[in-house]
């Protein structure tokens, strides 16, 4: 087992609040792990990958048979498969173990959400007119980005958005290449280009519209998601005129929930408006219901044809039959 100069990931590094892990399907089954390992061995290498999701720092377990035993369900029989399970995770120095390719997600995933947490927390500032210091997130991100950088520098991770707001720094804040310039990030999908300080707000920046610091829906899984609920009435709750408005109120009320996913906020979304939707729409029940008003109920004789009174003085023709 080889050991690495840094853990693969920091240590304040939790992921433990995404509710999956992403696993590359093609990747894991055309790995020698899978290919040439038994059904006790793949169970087991899948529960400590797994395991390791969750752990602090992410994808790391601890380097104790004991514990290893336990976490990855073989008890006893740990032993038996310790040489391949444990194939692929490399010694940390501090006591844990570290596996590349989970390290690859968890990195992916603390950087979205480290990006969620500073976005959240400019956008308090920018609406409430305070100052927040977000140079801790800012280092940690950097951080995150130059690890990531290191062992898949092929990730989308970083030539998504969030590397337009990462430059690189003269060192890594807690590890990393001790080149200053040998891990750059991609911006607009080329090197060296527009870089920027994320320490400094430049009037680019802030030139930028509402949208960049605002949170906007997928429109397409929006739909989707809404149509699950309530089929051919979608269109019409996308197309209320206070769309806007609720999505400011949505923004408002989940900005500081940084673990969600994309597609998790979107169905959230989703919820909010339908309920907004159906608040607004009036009940079959009220429509069917005819309406009351508070006349006398004796109103109504007025409207018959009068009676005649006056006295009859003609002569009477009975049928023979009834006489």
């Amino acid at each position: 087992m080889s050991s690495l100069k840094n853990p693969l990931t920091p240590k304040e590094c939790d992921v433990s609040n995404f509710p999956y892990m992403p696993i590359e399907i093609d990747r894991l089954l055309n790995s020698e792990t899978w290919i040439l390992g038994d059904d006790s061995e793949k169970i087991a290498s899948m529960t400590l990958w797994l395991k390791s999701w969750s752990q602090v720092p992410a994808a790391s377990i601890p380097n104790n048979d004991k514990m290893l035993a336990h976490l990855s369900g073989m008890g006893t029989k740990w032993k038996k498969v310790k040489d391949h399970v444990l194939r692929g995770w490399v010694d940390g120095g501090d006591g844990r173990l570290y596996h590349h390719v989970v390290a690859e997600k968890a990195l992916e995933a603390w950087i979205e959400k480290l990006a969620n947490a500073i976005s959240g927390a400019h956008g308090n500032a920018k609406r409430w007119s305070i100052e927040i210091d977000t140079s801790e997130l800012e280092g940690q991100l950097c951080d995150a980005v130059y690890r990531l950088k290191s062992i898949a520098p092929q990730s989308k991770a970083l030539t998504k958005k969030i590397a337009k707001i990462v430059e690189s720094r003269s060192q890594p804040v807690s590890g990393g290449d001790n080149d200053p310039n040998s891990q750059r990030i991609a911006i607009e999908s080329k090197e060296n280009v527009n870089r920027i300080d994320i320490n400094k707000h430049t009037q680019d920046a802030n030139q930028n519209s509402e949208q960049d610091d605002s949170w906007k829906p997928d429109s397409n899984f929006l739909l989707n998601a809404i149509r699950e609920s309530v089929g051919a009435h979608a269109e019409s709750v996308l197309s209320m005129p206070d769309y806007q408005f609720h999505l400011g109120n949505f923004n408002a009320h989940w900005e500081n929930k940084s673990e969600l996913t994309e597609n998790q906020r979107t169905r959230k979304f989703a919820v909010w408006l339908i309920d907004k939707f159906k608040q607004r729409k009036p009940s079959v029940d009220s429509k069917s219901k005819p309406k009351h008003d508070n006349t006398n109920v004796n109103d109504a004789w007025k409207h018959e044809p009068q009676s005649d009174d006056r006295p009859f003085h003609g002569t009477v023709q009975i049928p023979e039959d009834l006489r």
